[in-house]
């Protein structure tokens, strides 16, 4: 059961590394390259930015929920050892979530100063 969880840790690091930069990219419009402004205000910029940021943020709280669940499956179904391992991604997902919460609200503030 210990190469279940290691092989599908795996798949989740692979994945994450595989679609952040599809989903940062997402939000850039390449012709749009004219509406950067140097030395000025900067908004496009900015707001291009600041929609990554929030749409990285959006995907790993998704991908924190998917954890819950999965290592809620793993206390439901799983041996001694494997609850113990299910409760402890549970805990560490939690802080993870708080974590995204706090970078969350440090954006939310940024936008706010003008």
């Amino acid at each position: 059961m210990r190469h279940f969880f290691h092989h599908a840790w795996l798949r989740l690091c692979a994945f994450t590394l595989v679609f952040i930069p599809r989903i940062a990219l997402a939000a850039i419009s390449i012709g749009d390259a004219g509406g950067i402004q140097v030395g000025g205000s900067g908004d496009n910029l900015k707001t291009t930015i600041i929609n990554i940021v929030q749409k990285v943020l959006t995907f790993v709280a998704i991908l924190a929920v998917a954890m819950i669940i999965f290592a809620g499956i793993a206390i439901i179904v799983g041996n001694e050892q494997v609850k113990q391992t299910g409760k402890k991604m549970i805990i560490y997902t939690i802080v993870g979530l708080l974590v995204i919460m706090l970078a969350s609200a440090i954006v939310n503030f940024v936008l706010s100063i003008k």
